[in-house]
Formats: structure tokens, sequence, C-alpha cells
């Protein structure tokens, strides 16, 4: 059994937060490996007053990660390349600024500026009605706010972990609880992980139904990605074994629907429904690379925790935010009474816990992509590829 040292941050069923906190790698005698340092600190000042930031420097990769925002992840950088994107919402917006049923539903995008962002957990797609049962027992019709709560619920306990033997994980794990009375309620434990001098770190969820009875579970990781990774002539590579435009305007570029145009003001966001292939596991992986193929974000996932994937594309102007969305989930965003007729909500029991294991990297040369690309093209061969010209009624409501 692997030994660990481990820091308690933040407790909130005891009123306790640090601050400020550092640990070090020169902090553990005997340890020979690239030198590390995670780094606990609070930001000040306008809609980011009082969020927490924990980040993680494995000598090689910083990846920044925000208790106080679900436990997404803010970005993820080397000393040459960042991954993350320039949203508009340039501060680390506190949950207390974000009211969700604003402007029709969209009031999440108020928040919205990471490159991991958990969308769930009992709903994440687009707003619309749909229907619950009330405190009496009575079914009702309420409006479900674009992308669920989960990214808005500050972590109620969050610590440090390091790994005392090699390989020296170093991680940070946070406890978030999105419980309501009269509805269902589910607690997140996530734990973000990384090796010393790794380009490469992980994402673990457990996601645990605290109620006694059978709950709905949607939840698709929102991965975002601008400049440097994104520009005029950047590629999705994906093992596709089905794709499929969600509308009308989607449909516009399926010429192009695995590459992407320059920033463009005014542009219309694009949508893509898509199933990728596996190996014999259930292990995938997909990147989005620069359009010299030089660099190259990885995205590694089981298809049988997180069988839909979705792009989202908007290549606006970089003010508007050039950005797109790589988003492995349960099911597709859409409304959820379209994803629960299709038979694709997760009813978890009562007490019933499910898990999800991602692992988020970066190439960052020539040679590294070029092997990427073969692993890619041989989860493929030999297999079928649809690519559907028009809205598919199995995937998309239009």
């Amino acid at each position: 059994m692997a030994e660990y040292f481990e820091r308690v941050l933040i407790d909130g069923w005891e009123s306790v937060c640090e601050e400020s906190y550092e640990l070090r790698s020169a902090n553990f005698v005997g340890y020979e490996g690239p030198q590390w340092r995670i780094n606990k600190f609070t930001l000040k000042g306008g809609k980011q007053s009082g969020v927490d930031l924990v980040e993680i420097d494995n000598g090689c990769m910083t990846v920044v990660i925000i208790p106080t925002r679900g436990m997404g992840v803010l970005e993820a950088f080397t000393e040459d390349v960042s991954l993350g994107w320039n949203s508009p919402v340039r501060e680390v917006v506190h949950p207390a600024y974000v009211h969700a049923e604003s402007r029709g539903g969209l009031g999440w995008l108020a928040g919205f500026n990471e490159m991991i962002c958990r969308c769930g957990l009992s709903y994440h797609g687009a707003p619309g009605e749909d229907t619950v049962l009330n405190n009496t027992g009575a079914e009702t019709q309420v409006l479900l706010p674009l992308h669920g709560t989960i990214a808005n619920v500050p972590a109620m306990r969050v610590r440090v972990r390091v790994q005392l033997d090699p390989p020296y994980e170093l991680a940070v794990v946070g406890e978030v609880r999105d419980a309501v009375v009269f509805g269902p309620s589910f607690g997140l434990t996530s734990t973000v992980s990384t090796l010393p001098g790794s380009r490469e770190f992980a994402v673990n969820d457990v996601v645990t139904n605290l109620g006694a009875t059978p709950a709905e579970l949607e939840l698709l990781y929102h991965c975002n990605y601008g400049p440097p990774l994104l520009s005029e002539g950047s590629r999705l590579l994906a093992p596709v074994q089905f794709v499929c435009p969600r509308d009308e305007r989607a449909q516009e570029g399926m010429a192009d629907w695995d590459s992407y145009g320059p920033p463009e003001a005014g542009f219309a966001e694009q949508c893509y429904f898509l199933r990728l292939h596996a190996d014999e596991n259930g292990k995938t992986v997909l990147a989005l690379t620069d359009p010299g193929e030089q660099l190259a974000a990885t995205i590694r996932y089981s298809v049988e925790q997180l069988p839909a994937f979705t792009i989202w594309k908007n290549t606006a102007a970089e003010s508007d935010g050039y950005v797109t969305g790589l988003e492995p989930g349960t099911d597709y965003p859409n409304q959820r009474a379209f994803e629960r007729s299709k038979g694709r909500v997760i009813e978890l029991p009562g007490e019933g816990t499910y898990e999800t294991d991602l692992v988020f990297g970066l190439l960052e040369d020539a040679d590294e992509v070029a092997q990427l690309k073969d692993e890619i093209a041989a989860l493929s061969e030999g297999k079928e590829s649809v690519v559907r010209q028009e809205p598919d009624p199995e995937y998309c409501p239009t």
C-alpha cells in the first residue's frame, strides 16, 4: 500500500480554511526527482473576491484548480503552451454572482471561463422545461437552466495529497455537496492529480446519490481550448464511429466539422454529436492539433463511463471568446426530457455511485503528434465510421 502525506486546506464542517498554503518537494527528505510545488491562495477584488485556487506545479506543467467553482480546472500550462481559453469573463467569478435563471436560463454563462467545467449533476443540457416532483409528491413543470448546478457549488472539504514513494503522485482532493430538500442530492469527490515532470494530469470523479431513492444523473465535461492550440486550420483527431450535426446551423459546417476557421465576428455556435471507437477495454483518445501538427491537447477516457461526445465550435472574434469545447459526457447536452426519452439519462440508485476517469495531456513536438495519429487510426481500423450530413432524430430534437 502506498503511503501519503495529507494536509486539509478547507473543511467547512470544522470552519477551517487556510488563507494561503505552500508545499514544496524540498519539504520531503530523500525525494529525488523534478522539483514541484503546491500553492493555495485566495483571490481578492471584484466578482472573484473569496475564490480559492490551488496550483499544482509538477516541475513541467502547472494545473490550476478552483475548489470554489465545483473543483473545475481554470487552466493548465507549461513554459511554452497554455491549455484553456480567453473568455470574455476575465474574472474567476464567485458562484454568489451567478444567477442561473437569468437571461431565460442562460445565467450560467456569467461565470464561464474554465478549461474544464463540469455540467450536471441532475441535468446538464440546454435550458428547457421538465417535469419534477414537488414537496407534496405531485408532478410540476419547472425550468432547468443551462448546464446544471455543480460548477457553481464550492467544495466543502479540500485536501492536498502527496505520495511518499515513486511515482510521487501529487493530488488535490475536493468534496462537493450539491443537495436540496425534496429533490436530487449528490456528493462529488474529485481528485485532480499529476506526476512530477509530466505533461499530463488526471481527473477522477466519484458521484454519490446521497438520497435513499433513485435519482437521475447527467454529467458532461466541458473541456475548452483556445489559442495557441486553436487557430485557423486546427483539427480534431478522433476515432469516429458516428457523427451528426445538432441542428441546421451545424449542418452548414458539415464539410469542415472536424476543422476550424479563423476568428469571425458574429459567429453563431455549431455543435456536433459523436460516438467514438475504443479499444477492447473501452478506452479511447482524441486530440486537438494546431495547424502544423506540432502541438496537440489530448483527452483519454472510457466510453463505457462517458459514451457521448460533443464538439462545440465557437470561433467568434477573439474578444468574444474564440474557443472550442470537446465534451465527453454520460449523454448529450440536449434538454433532459429529450435525453430521457432516448434512454440516455442514468438512474442512479439510492446511495449508489458513478465513477469517471479522464487524463488530459499536451504533446509538444511533431513526432509525438504523429505517434498519436497512428494510435487514433488503430482504434478505427476495420470499423465502420458513419458521417450523417443532417441532424439525426435519435440525437437531435430539432
